[in-house]
């Protein structure tokens, strides 16, 4: 069982302290403005529902009132700016709220920055071959910084695909949840990648430059698999130990899906969650809330755990 570093636990411990002389106040500030884009988006709620059934009233009652069969397209249009106006307060509110609140709490890790909507370049996602091609690239909250002297980045990430059918246009996931991009401590001539297991779909998985690597560790065998376009340099990657360390890295993720690519002098870790990662803050509840910032606080302590486990702070070996 991977047991945290005193550094990982000194922030645990001191955490408490920051969010009441910091944070807490912070976000008492804070609590006017959410109050106001609410009042806003309340007004326009109701306004919605009055403006939205006389329209609907109008259009299938034109012929009857006015003698006219009035066109739908523009009902759908108004409908449509309806609801982005809608949404309006709440981007608004995220916007000058939500980005000051998480650099305040970025700022306890002192040399981390939060950037909202500024995730990996189409080129790296392709890169990695970790993903088929998407139509659609969407970001969400991200940091960079390093721990123990490891760079790393994170960010939410969407990949999406757009299909048509009868029934109108569709979008397909083909990958919701976290990257970590963690620099490694040497530079890879070539390219290795470890993805979970398929079963016998395995076979059917193709990489131009890549091929499949057979390790000695049936336990790893059973839930991933290994492609690379230097074999000598993928075994000398995944040792027994690293191996076990991956194996770890899962647990810490309790069995979610994780995805490794190692290019260049990178690792990128793809972890598949449908949850809304690092949001701490509310739109229609009181944001004074401790439980939200310590979720949010123990998810960037599990990243910190990924370093500690890959032993990426080490400058010897891997």
């Amino acid at each position: 069982m991977f047991q945290p570093s005193n550094i990982i636990e000194q922030l645990r411990l001191n955490f408490p302290g920051y969010w009441l002389q910091t944070l807490r106040p912070a976000l008492e500030e804070k609590e006017e403005i959410r109050k106001k884009y609410l009042s806003r988006f309340y007004l326009l709620l109701a306004f919605s529902l009055v403006i939205i059934p006389v329209l609907t009233f109008v259009l299938f009652f034109s012929q009857d009132l006015f003698g006219v069969n009035i066109d739908s397209g523009p009902f759908f249009m108004v409908i449509a700016l309806i609801v982005f106006i809608l949404q309006r307060p709440y981007h608004s509110y995220k916007k000058t709220v939500k980005n000051d609140i998480m650099q305040i709490f970025a700022d306890y890790f002192e040399n981390f920055k939060y950037l909202s909507n500024n995730g990996f370049s189409i080129e790296e996602l392709e890169d990695s071959l970790l993903f088929k091609k998407a139509d659609i690239y969407s970001s969400d909250d991200s940091f960079e910084g390093s721990f123990e002297n490891v760079s790393l980045k994170i960010a939410e990430e969407l990949l999406q695909n757009v299909y048509y059918t009868k029934n109108g246009r569709h979008k397909k996931t083909i990958f919701q949840g976290i990257l970590i991009r963690l620099k490694m401590n040497k530079n890879f001539e070539g390219q290795t990648l470890v993805l979970k297991d398929a079963g016998f779909l395995n076979r059917f998985k193709k990489f131009s430059a890549l091929e499949r690597v057979t390790l000695e560790d049936p336990k790893f065998e059973k839930i991933f698999e290994v492609y690379s376009s230097n074999q000598i340099e993928a075994r000398y990657l995944l040792t027994p130990l690293f191996m076990e360390r991956i194996e770890k890295l899962k647990n810490l993720y309790q069995g979610r899906s994780i995805e490794l690519s190692f290019l260049n002098n990178h690792v990128l870790i793809a972890v598949q969650t449908n949850m809304d990662m690092f949001e701490p803050l509310s739109f229609f509840k009181s944001n004074i809330n401790e439980a939200k910032i310590k979720r949010v606080f123990e998810q960037f302590l599990n990243i910190f755990s990924i370093i500690e486990i890959l032993n990426l702070s080490e400058k010897t070996g891997i």
